[in-house]
This record gives structure tokens, C-alpha cells and sequence, in this order.
């Protein structure tokens, strides 16, 4: 598994600049994405975490037609989920990709 960085609650996170590299996603808004890292969830899927991310009321009607209305009540009270080596600490290496 891929090593997930050190966050603790309340860490502001956005998509590591090596996953948005590698992914082609440098251009549109995925890398101007920021949440709020809640926690690991590794009870229920290991290696993803639970974020709130600030645009989510935004995007809260398409994802309920997209995944169901029960999706968007589940990530309005826990975060949504996503996997842990994709995000990193705003301002941290990860963040910055300066191993490139």
C-alpha cells in the first residue's frame, strides 16, 4: 500500500501535486480542491480518509443524482472519502511536489 502522510484532525489537505501530475488533472479545478482532513477511516476501507471538503454543498445536488440522496447524507456527517496517498497537508512536500 502506498505510505499515507501524517495528517491530524482539522489539517487543511488538497489533492499531493504528484497525484494530480500523474493523473493529468493539473489543469481544471481539482487542484484548487481544499477540505479539512477528518480522519482515517481504515475500520471501514484501510487507507482512506474522511474529508470535508469546501466546496462539497456546491456539488451536494449532482452527487446525489450521481450516487443516491443516502451518499450526500453520509458525507455531510462523516466526510467523504477518499484514498490518503492522493491528498496532502496544504504548504507540506507532498502539497509542493518538490521530489520531482
Amino acid at each position: 500500500m502506498a505510505r499515507l502522510p501524517k495528517l491530524e484532525r482539522g489539517d487543511r489537505i488538497a489533492y499531493a501535486a504528484r497525484f494530480l501530475r500523474d493523473t493529468g488533472l493539473f489543469t481544471g479545478g481539482a487542484g484548487e480542491r481544499r477540505g479539512t482532513f477528518l480522519a482515517y477511516d481504515d475500520a471501514f476501507s484501510p487507507g482512506y480518509a474522511r474529508v470535508t471538503w469546501d466546496d462539497f454543498e456546491a456539488r451536494a445536488d449532482s452527487l446525489a443524482d450521481r450516487y443516491g440522496a443516502d451518499y450526500v447524507d453520509d458525507a455531510r456527517a462523516n466526510g467523504q472519502t477518499v484514498f490518503g496517498g492522493n491528498i496532502a497537508k496544504v504548504g507540506s512536500a507532498r502539497f509542493a511536489c518538490n521530489d520531482i
